[in-house]
Parts: structure tokens; sequence; C-alpha cells
């Protein structure tokens, strides 16, 4: 149960960095080709370093792809360590968001909300109500919707929050903190109800387009901001901070992996309830030093 409520109050974490880049990126005036040249010099080397430090490290434990050619093809047909998924569909998403950031930029309040309506509806809705009711499971392809599917939606949704934030402010805190928690005590609920219902666990609310995970997200990103503007006088701190989450994201895997060896006895018999906070600030802060390190050489800073 532990386990199951931290990992469903954390289930907002991949939407709200694509909000965050829906806010800064949709307003922009910038043709696509001049998008594409600034984002990918961004991107396109931090996915093959990573890919290539994983699928080594695959290699010193004997599961790797063998060849250097066959290992260039794994990469290029998916992530070579799960995690590493988000680096390729961020590609994706960064494509189209030329194209709709001049949607989103001649549309109006309530086309904006139109839009958003659809995509909740045909990307969030529908695949959870498929998953409880499998008869539903090919409207999608049946209505030909796939222009409203995926995880592009949600850079739709940050812009359109952080819009509306501008306009009206961030809104009660207590209230955003009040509708985050419930998200994330509803989706441990649901999780916990149908795994006890099929005999095995159930991932169905934990999607990142779960209904339960958009609102975590809307309200997770009105309170981090709130919270943003009230800490201007550590811009410099976070500053630092922001510019190591993607190295964050891509060497945290590894350095969990690796402590485990260390930890993994000593935490045999104890609690997940105070263990797993533990464990997540302590592999944050083993991670976080190298990459700061690593960062401080800046040829590096374009791949990590």
């Amino acid at each position: 149960m532990s386990s199951n409520l931290y990992n469903s109050l954390v289930r907002s974490c991949v939407p709200l960095f694509l909000m965050l880049s829906g806010a800064l990126l949709l307003n922009r005036a910038e043709g696509a080709v001049t998008f594409y040249r600034k984002r990918f010099v961004r991107i396109l080397p931090p996915l093959v370093f990573w890919s290539a430090f994983y699928a080594l490290w695959r290699t010193t434990m004997g599961i790797g792809y063998g060849s250097l050619w066959q290992t260039a093809l794994a990469m290029l047909q998916g992530p070579v360590y799960y995690h590493l998924w988000y680096l390729y569909t961020i590609i994706g998403i960064y494509l189209f968001m030329p194209y709709m950031a001049k949607i989103y930029q001649h549309s109006g309040p309530q086309e904006k909300r139109v839009f958003l309506g659809l995509w909740l509806i045909v990307s969030c809705l529908l695949p959870t109500i498929a998953q409880l009711v499998p008869a539903l499971a090919n409207l999608t392809s049946t209505f030909e919707l796939f222009s409203f599917m995926g995880f592009a939606g949600y850079a739709f949704l940050g812009a359109y929050v952080f819009e509306h934030i501008r306009l009206y402010g961030p809104g009660n805190a207590l209230l955003n903190l009040g509708g985050f928690l419930i998200a994330g005590v509803l989706t441990a609920t649901a999780t916990h109800y149908l795994s006890v219902q099929q005999g095995l666990p159930s991932q169905v609310f934990y999607s990142y387009v779960s209904p339960l995970v958009v609102l975590a997200a809307i309200c997770a990103f009105r309170l981090l901001l709130a919270l943003g503007g009230q800490l201007v006088q550590h811009s410099k701190l976070l500053a630092e901070l922001s510019g190591c989450t993607l190295g964050l994201y891509c060497l945290h895997v590894f350095m969990m992996n690796r402590a485990s060896i260390y930890y993994g006895p000593l935490i045999e018999g104890h609690s997940l309830a105070w263990l797993i906070p533990l464990l997540a600030v302590g592999v944050f802060v083993l991670t976080l030093l190298p990459i700061y390190l690593a960062r401080l050489i800046k040829p590096l800073r374009a791949l990590i």
C-alpha cells in the first residue's frame, strides 16, 4: 500500500515536463526550421550519449546487442533502457510542436477548450474505459480519432493553464494542493481495488493519460508555478538545479541499480512507508553530484 500510494502521487511527473514545454514554447513565433534547429541540437546529443552509455553498461553485464552496427540499429528501434523512452517521445512531440503552436496562437478560448475536451475524451477517457470494457477498445480507430491522441496534448494543456494563470492567477494554493492529493489518493484506491479484483497488479490508473493523473498534473502545475513565484530570491540555485534535470533523469536508474547492491540487504524487513522517501532522497543526491560536476565542463553540457 505504501508503494502504491507513493507511486500514485508522482504519476504526474512526466505530464508536468510536457506541460512546462508547452507553456514555454507554444506562444513563440518561430518557424519550423528554426524551432527544429534549436530543439534537436539540445535533445539529440543527450539521446545518443545516454543510449550509448546504457548500451555499454548492458554489454558489461553480458546482455549487450552485439556489434556496433547492431547496437546502433537497436538504438533506432527504441530505447536501450526502459526510462529513455521519454527522449524518444519528446522528439515526436517537438516535430509537431511548431504546427501546434500555430493552432494554439490562432485559436480563441472556446476553440482551445474544445480541443482539450476532445483530447481528454480520446486520449484519456476512452483508453481508460477500454481497459475496463474491452468491447469499446476500437472506438479510436473506428472513428479515426488519432489527431487527438498522445502526450502532445499535455503541451497544449500546459500552454492553456499557463495562459489562464497569467490572466487570473494560480488560484487558491490549498485548493490546488487538495486537488492534487485527492487525485493521488483516488489513483491509489482505484489501483488497489482493480488489483484485488483481478488478482494481479493493475496499472490502468497509473497511465500518464489517466483522467486522475491529468487532474493531478493540472493542480500540481498551478501549485508549483505559484510556489516558484515566491522563490525568486533562490533563482540562481534553481537555475543550476534545473540545468541538471535531464542528466538526473537519465542517470538515476543506473545509480539506483548500483546503489541497491549495497542498500538492498539493509532494507530487508523494514517498512516501505519511510524507506521509499529516504531512498528517493538518497538516489537524488547520489545522482545530482556527478551530473553537477560533469556540467562544470562546458563541452559536456550539450550531452548531459
